[in-house]
């Protein structure tokens, strides 16, 4: 069974769970996938905050439970929709705190790894993240293991565009995930214009809230990377490899 800590927010929980869905090869409901959805929002303080030293609880204690109560349920493969739980000084710690047979995909490991793949003749790769990511240079870091450059956002056009698009109380993809507000799409646009200004051949949606707002393949012939997608992905090729669909890419 492929376990999905939830929560991080909830709808990219979700998300993550229909494109496992979406990438399988199934034609009836018995030949879906089994997974294992645990969304408990309540529990998990918010990485980036924790990042930026708003909060002292390190997150990574609660994700961690959350993996451990999905253990005793036999998962023993799984993945968290939350790009910036990855930074070292959560992900680390919550590898620390589950069982050693029990194994945790790294979600910038596996965009980086099929971006070099994938996209072998493209090398400057832009970034969309929260602030938390930015700071941390948590892509940058992966990317440049496999040979790739990455451009992030100037500070006050991260905090202006990108941030604000997932957090703002008003108009954040965050307060309004059912229904994407028109604000919070033209600030990611408006960095993803300015980053393929700056050279960017690629982009990474490396906010699991992104996708929701921004779910085309392309901005202006620029592939946008869906790190949702490429965990889901990775999820199915570590479970059940004969299920992945051989088109998923293109889906």
């Amino acid at each position: 069974m492929i376990g999905v800590v939830g929560g991080m927010g909830p709808y990219a929980g979700l998300d993550l769970v229909k494109k496992i869905f979406d990438l399988t090869n199934a034609g009836k409901d018995q030949e879906h996938l089994p997974v294992l959805l645990y969304s408990a929002p309540q529990l998990i303080g918010d990485r980036t905050a924790y990042l930026l030293g708003e909060i002292e609880t390190n997150p990574a204690d609660a994700i961690a439970s959350c993996l451990n109560r999905m253990y005793q349920q036999d998962i023993r493969v799984a993945g968290i929709p939350c790009n910036t739980a990855h930074a070292p000084v959560i992900f680390d710690r919550i590898l620390s705190l589950i069982p050693s047979d029990m194994k945790l995909l790294n979600m910038p490991d596996e965009v980086s790894r099929f971006i070099k793949t994938q996209y072998s003749g493209l090398n400057k790769v832009g970034i969309l993240s929260t602030t938390g990511t930015w700071q941390f240079n948590l892509y940058p870091q992966k990317l440049e293991t496999y040979g790739l450059t990455a451009i992030q956002l100037e500070r006050e056009k991260q905090d202006e565009w990108v941030q604000q698009a997932i957090y703002h109380p008003e108009y954040g993809i965050k307060a309004n995930s059912k229904l994407i507000c028109s604000q919070a799409v033209e600030r990611l646009m408006k960095a993803s214009n300015w980053l393929i200004d700056q050279g960017a051949e690629i982009i990474i949606s490396g906010c699991t809230e992104i996708p929701l707002a921004l779910p085309m393949s392309h901005i202006n012939n620029v592939p946008l990377i869906d790190a949702t997608k490429v965990l889901a992905a990775a999820l199915i090729k570590e479970t059940f490899p004969e299920k992945l669909l051989s088109n998923w890419c293109e889906r």
